[in-house]
């Protein structure tokens, strides 16, 4: 996968984005909205709504993953309340197709572009996407 316009702060357990300027911290300003897989093009949308720094300008984010590989949500830990499923835990970098478990798939160092993009939530929930690229976008207020 190639992150077009953006950088992760770290390879693995990330809560920031680095792009458009700005530092998106998803942990404590970032509320996750949700997640929508669109099949006329074969793309997947995730989108934030931000407080904060960034917020002056925008009023959150998108990540526009484009040529859509893969896609997996796991279950969430029921006894959690459901507000922990806005709270990214941290994002990483992992190994596609290379075991069962994505967190034994974390990427170390950074070699190539032969990654996906493992989004973990406070509620236990995890989000693996694969794409060809991934964009961030703002959302101008």
């Amino acid at each position: 996968m190639r992150l077009s316009n953006f950088e992760l702060s770290a390879p693995s357990f990330s809560i920031e984005l680095i792009g458009l300027d700005f530092i998106w911290d998803l942990h404590n300003a970032g509320d996750f909205l949700g997640i929508y897989l669109q099949t006329n093009d074969n793309s997947a949308i995730m989108t934030w709504k931000i407080s904060g720094h960034p917020a002056t300008k925008f009023s959150g984010c998108r990540l526009v993953f484009k040529g859509l590989r893969m896609m997996v949500v796991t279950a969430r830990d029921a006894g959690l309340p459901l507000s922990e499923d806005h709270c990214v835990a941290g994002i990483s970098q992992v190994i596609p197709n290379a075991g069962d478990k994505p967190e034994n798939r974390i990427r170390q160092s950074v070699q190539d572009d032969a990654f996906n993009l493992l989004f973990q939530f406070q509620s236990g929930r995890s989000i693996e996407i694969g794409a060809e690229v991934v964009e961030l976008v703002g959302i101008v207020k």
